[in-house]
This record gives structure tokens, C-alpha cells and sequence, in this order.
């Protein structure tokens, strides 16, 4: 006999859950200012209009796009696949406003959708419980609808692909679970095991790429290839190497995150490191993402050899998300899956416990640690801890000796090869009085340096610096440019006499927004060198011995 607080616990949790929910909905449903949101709707206007989306991976080229909109907040399309376009296509000639009411609706819809499929997948579960398991990642909903990022209906995606592949349709399971790849990767492992278990699945690894190339190819049709090569050469590898804004932060909760952390030195972003060792933390970012993610394909190629496509999915998802370099908190609501395979195949106590982890994990409480510091700072990052234990308790039933130690082989040669392959870096001086998360776009004032940086509420762009403000960079020619070459962008000098333009940097990473000091002795650039690409510093380079018209005896009264 069902004990009455066994009956309504379940409906009880779910209620709480809906009516947290209600005051974020209610003030963020309409708001277009949401940084997030922007970073939708500034590339969907460029493509409905036909502009050139390949320039919004560059910090001017966005700034323009969104000023077309007539937002003013603060926005980037650096992080993103150029596939996520497409989301607010339908809704690109709409009134900011219109657009985010129209979006939040749509993914308020997707977890009504992801709801419904996990019911139809486990209907001898409770559907309370299920509503409990959906709506239990509560910070991540929320800030999902405010800020307007697609995870919610990836959830609705893949809840959909793992109903049909239990029901026995592989190619569409296998389509559904594809078309969510180009605009966020996690599904890759599910695709990897696909392919490794052909024979049993017939149908679902082609229908996983048919729909991994959809997306790409509809991008395609309206833009060319030209913002796919720009993603590719530009973002990729700084995605892959977790290096795009403030690698350290415990914001992403992520294993890469915390090696960075642990051991690089960055004189704003992590002046405190345990020690400044760049190779350890290279070598440790690439090794433990790895070997966790092929434990995910390998633990999701054995339970799909079972005949268990939702903890293959499950499981999967579940490490994916545990490697990922930059797991915030709106993709926590693509766990639901594996929580959902925990929970259904337990019962009593241990599902209780599990409900309750999965309760813990989706609540902000997390995030009071975020702030800790010093040797406690190594439990600002627990939210990777348990995202593991999640992933680790899910997939125990497939996951088998060998499978760790070749998950773990994988690994070291991921590491070996991130130490090989690292980028090249240089040393500048640094513009001591420019510190802070992201510095851009210098300019003279006089003999006063100013600058762009993100203002205190987030949500633009100021100048600061010494002196007043005398508006916009100049627009007239510079003797020094910044060019794309060879994976990143570098500083080149332009001769007076009209020669061959001389490269002034070399490094791995992006130097650019140069200007000379008014006495042309120097230049004044910004560089994501350490600190992640779309968070730069600013350094200066004399160039005295290049300028002719370097004014030696002005140097010592221009303030850089």
C-alpha cells in the first residue's frame, strides 16, 4: 500500500517547481536586453536580410548588426555555430519584443514536448515523477526562458529521437538525435556509438548524419559556406581548447576550467593560481575531457548492444556534458535525459535519493560556492563534481574495466597532443592601467589613453581610461592593420614608401584594434593571449625603430 506521502510528494514538488518559475517568466518573458537573447536575434535579422553573417564573428561586425536592431546591450556570436542562426528565422522581421514573447513561448512549448515523450517512453512511472524529473533542473529553466538560449528545445529534440528509437524507428530516432550537432555538439558521442553498433540499430547512424547535415545545409542555402569557414578557422579550435571568455571561471563548472585555474597564471583573470604551470594545464584540459567523453561513447555502444536506447542516450549525454569546457547552467536541462534513465529504473529509497541529487544539482545552491577563494577554490568548481556522479551512477551498469582504461588511453593522447600542438605566445608589455575581464577598441584622447570594457551591469559597453571622452577611434588610414593569417589574427606595419607590409606579431593567439601613440613611437593593441578569445588586454609594442616619424622626445610625456 502506497503510503500518502509517497502519492503526493511527487505532485506537491511539481507545483513548487512551476510556481518558481512564474516571477522570472512573468519579468524576462518580453525583455529583448538579455545578452543571450541577442546573440540569436542579431544573426537571424543578417540572414533574413541576406547580410554577411561570416562579420558577426567579429566584435565590430556584430556592434554594427546590433545597433540594427536598435538594442543597445551587451552581445557576442564568438561561442556559437553559425547553425544557431536559424532559430529565430521564423521570427526575424518581428519587433525585438515580439520576437522574445514569440521565443519564449516556443520553448515553453519544447518542455512541454520533452515532458510528453518521456512519459510516452516510461508510462508505468508516475507522471508526476516525470513532470518532477523535467522541471527539476530549475536554474537552468529559468535562466533558459530569460535569456533565450535553444536548450530546451534540444531537450524536446532528443527526448523525441530516444522515443523513436524505442519504438522502434532507428532512422528517425537517429535523425532527431543528428539535427541537434550544429547548433551544440552533445549529441557527437550518441552518433560515435551509432556508428560502432550498425548492425543492431540498422538505419539510425545515417539518419544521425542526414540530420546533422540539415541544419548546415539549410544555413548553406541562405548564406554560402563562408560563415561555416569562418567558425571552423576562427572559433573551433578555441572551443575545443575551452578558451573563450575567461577560460578559469567557475561560471562553466567544467574539468578544463578548473586545470586552468589550478595551473595558469593570468595577472586579472586568475592571479592566484596553485602554480603557474601552462603545460600541466593544457595537458590536464585535454585529457580529462577526453577520456570522460569516450567513456560516454563506450558506455552508450554497450547499452545500445542491450537494446537500451534511452540509457544509451542517457549515458552519452550524461559525459558529454560532464567534458564539455563551458557546462553553464542553461545546459543542465539536457541531463533531464539521463536523470530520467536513473530515476525510471529505480525504485524506493534509491529513487528517491536520486530525484533528490537530480533536485540538488538543478537548484542554485551550487553557485554559493562559485565565490570561494584561495585553497577552498577548488570546490568552486563542485558543480563538475556532481554533473560526473550523475553521469558516473547512470552509466554504471555499461561501464566495464576496459572501457576505462581505453577511455583512459584516449585521454593521454588527446593530452600529448594538445602539448604538442600548443599555440605560440609572445610577451608584450602590459597597460597596467587597463585591467578587468575584457579590454578593446584604444584610442588617444589627446595624450590620454581610453578604452571600451563591459560596464558593471553587463549589459553594455563603456569607455574609461584617463581624461575625457572624445568619442569613436579614428576612421582615417593606419600604418599598422590587423590581418587574418595562419589561424589568427596578427599585427602588420605598413611602410611609408608603399613596400611589402611587415608582420609585427606572431602569436597563436588574435592581436587586433592596434593604434599609434600620439608620438608614434608605440603601438596600442588588444590581444586574447591567455585569457580566451572575446576577452582580451591591452599591451604595447614599440615600433620606434620602424616610424620615422617617431617623436622620441614626446615619449615621455604620452600615457599609455
Amino acid at each position: 500500500m502506497t503510503k500518502p506521502w509517497g502519492r503526493w510528494w511527487p505532485i506537491l514538488t511539481t507545483l513548487a517547481l512551476v510556481v518558481i518559475q512564474i516571477p522570472a517568466v512573468v519579468r524576462t518573458a518580453g525583455d529583448p536586453l538579455q545578452s543571450d537573447f541577442v546573440n540569436y536575434l542579431v544573426p537571424a535579422r543578417v540572414v533574413a536580410s541576406g547580410g554577411d553573417l561570416s562579420a558577426l564573428y567579429e566584435s565590430a561586425g556584430f556592434a554594427a548588426a546590433l545597433r540594427g536592431t536598435g538594442l543597445h546591450t551587451l552581445g557576442s556570436f564568438v561561442p556559437h555555430p553559425p547553425a544557431n542562426a536559424l532559430w529565430l528565422l521564423p521570427f526575424a522581421a518581428w519587433s525585438p519584443a515580439e520576437a522574445k514573447v514569440a521565443w519564449t513561448v516556443t520553448l515553453g512549448v519544447a518542455l512541454l514536448a520533452a515532458f510528453l515523450c518521456l512519459r510516452c517512453l516510461a508510462p508505468e512511472v508516475d507522471p508526476w515523477l516525470v513532470a518532477v524529473v523535467v522541471l527539476g533542473p530549475a536554474l537552468a529553466i529559468r535562466n533558459g526562458l530569460a535569456f533565450g538560449q535553444p536548450y530546451l528545445a534540444l531537450l524536446a529534440l532528443v527526448a523525441a529521437g530516444v522515443l523513436a528509437l524505442e519504438g522502434g524507428r532507428p532512422s528517425l530516432g537517429g535523425f532527431l538525435l543528428g539535427l541537434t550537432v550544429p547548433f551544440k555538439p552533445y549529441a557527437v558521442p550518441m552518433g560515435l556509438a551509432l556508428l560502432l553498433v550498425r548492425s543492431t540499430l540498422g538505419g539510425a547512424f545515417p539518419g544521425f548524419v542526414v540530420g546533422m547535415l540539415t541544419p548546415t545545409a539549410a544555413l548553406v542555402a541562405f548564406t554560402g559556406t563562408a560563415p561555416l569557414e569562418t567558425f571552423l578557422v576562427r572559433v573551433l579550435p578555441w572551443m575545443q581548447r575551452g578558451e573563450i571568455q575567461d577560460p578559469f571561471s567557475p561560471v562553466w563548472g567544467s574539468a578544463t576550467a578548473l586545470a586552468q585555474h589550478l595551473f595558469r597564471f593570468e595577472v586579472d583573470l586568475n592571479p592566484h593560481p596553485w602554480f603557474d604551470a601552462p603545460r600541466l594545464a593544457r595537458f590536464l584540459s585535454a585529457l580529462v575531457p577526453a577520456s570522460i567523453a569516450s567513456l560516454g561513447v563506450f558506455s552508450a555502444r554497450r547499452a545500445l548492444t542491450e537494446g537500451r536506447a534511452r540509457d544509451a542516450v542517457g549515458a552519452a549525454l550524461a559525459f558529454a556534458v560532464a567534458a564539455s569546457p563551458f557546462a553553464a547552467s542553461y545546459h543542465l536541462v539536457l541531463l533531464t535525459i539521463p536523470a530520467f534513465a536513473l530515476v525510471a529504473r529505480l525504485d524506493g529509497g534509491s529513487r528517491l535519493l536520486a530525484v533528490s541529487f537530480w533536485l540538488l544539482l538543478g537548484s542554485p545552491l551550487l553557485n554559493l560556492v562559485r565565490a570561494l577563494a584561495g585553497e577552498e577554490s577548488v570546490f568552486a568548481y563542485a558543480r563538475f563534481g556532481v554533473i560526473l556522479a550523475l553521469a558516473l551512477w547512470m552509466a554504471r551498469p555499461f561501464v566495464s574495466r576496459r572501457s576505462v582504461m581505453a577511455s583512459a588511453a584516449l585521454g593521454l593522447l588527446a593530452g600529448a597532443l594538445a602539448v604538442l600542438t600548443a599555440p605560440r605566445s609572445e610577451v608584450w608589455s602590459r597597460v597596467e592601467a587597463a585591467r578587468g575581464y575584457s579590454m578593446s577598441a584604444p584610442r588617444f584622447c589627446g595624450d590620454r589613453l581610453r578604452w571600451l570594457s563591459p560596464s558593471a551591469s553587463g549589459r553594455g559597453l563603456e569607455s574609461r581610461g584617463e581624461g575625457e571622452d572624445c568619442g569613436a577611434r579614428p576612421t582615417g588610414p593606419e600604418r599598422v592593420t590587423a590581418r587574418f593569417r595562419d589561424g589568427s589574427w596578427n599585427l602588420y606595419w605598413s611602410p611609408e614608401d608603399g613596400g611589402a607590409f611587415r608582420q609585427l606579431t606572431f602569436s597563436g593567439a588574435n592581436e587586433y584594434d592596434p593604434v599609434l601613440t600620439p608620438d608614434g613611437c608605440s603601438i596600442i593593441f588588444a590581444s586574447d593571449q591567455g585569457r580566451g578569445l572575446g576577452s582580451s588586454a591591452l599591451y604595447r609594442l614599440d615600433v620606434s625603430g620602424l616610424n620615422r616619424g617617431c617623436d622620441t622626445a614626446a615619449r615621455a610625456v604620452v600615457r599609455p
